[in-house]
C-alpha cells in the first residue's frame, strides 16, 4: 500500500457576531433539560446530541444565521458554494469532562467555541496521512471546520465550564478549481 499525500487543512475563523449571540445562546441552553454522556472513555456534563437534527430549537435559530454567513466565506475559498447543514448540537464540559477520539458522518464537521475561557481543554485533530496530532489554538468566538473523517477529541477539561457547538454538513455545490 502507498499513501499519496495531498494538502488539506483545518479551517479556522471567527463568528463575527459572537459577542452579540453568546449570552442569548447560553441563556437558551441554561433553560434546557438536556442529556449527558457518560461512558468508559467519554464524559460530557450536558448536551443535546439526541436532538441534533431539530433546527427549531431556540438557540439553533439564534446561531445558524450568524454561523452560515461566516462559514460561506471559508467554503468559497475551497471552491464550495452550497451546504446542507445536517446536524447541530451543543456540549458543555465541566471539570474532568472529556470526549475520546471519534469521527463524524457527512463531508465536514466542526466546533464553535461558544464559551471558552482561558485554560479550557483544547481540541486535538489527527491527520489521516501520518497520524500527526495537532492541538487547535482557538479562542472564544472562533470556529474550526475539517473533514469529518479526521479523528479528533476533546481533552479532559479544567475547572472552568466550556461550551461548544458542534455541527456536521454536506457540500451541495461547488465551482470548478482553477
Amino acid at each position: 500500500m502507498k499513501k499519496i499525500q495531498i494538502n488539506d487543512c483545518i479551517c479556522h475563523s471567527k463568528i463575527k457576531n459572537h459577542l452579540k449571540i453568546k449570552d442569548k445562546i447560553l441563556s437558551e441552553i441554561e433553560k434546557s433539560n438536556d442529556g449527558y454522556l457518560s461512558t468508559d472513555s467519554d464524559n460530557i456534563s450536558k448536551l443535546d446530541w439526541n436532538d441534533s437534527l431539530n433546527v427549531n430549537r431556540t438557540w439553533v435559530k439564534i446561531f445558524v444565521p450568524e454561523f452560515v454567513e461566516d462559514l460561506k466565506e471559508i467554503l468559497s475559498s475551497m471552491c464550495y458554494t452550497g451546504i446542507n447543514l445536517i446536524q447541530v448540537w451543543y456540549q458543555q464540559y465541566l471539570e474532568g469532562d472529556t470526549h475520546a477520539w471519534h469521527v463524524h458522518g457527512q463531508n465536514f464537521t466542526g466546533v464553535y467555541y461558544l464559551e471558552f475561557p482561558e485554560g479550557c481543554s483544547k481540541t486535538e485533530v489527527c491527520s489521516p496521512y501520518d497520524s500527526k496530532v495537532i492541538q487547535v489554538d482557538a479562542v472564544e468566538g472562533d470556529f474550526i471546520v475539517f473533514p469529518s473523517h479526521y479523528l479528533h477529541r476533546g481533552l479532559p477539561n479544567k475547572k472552568i465550564r466550556k461550551t461548544i457547538v458542534s455541527f456536521n454538513f454536506d457540500i451541495t455545490s461547488y465551482t470548478e478549481p482553477n
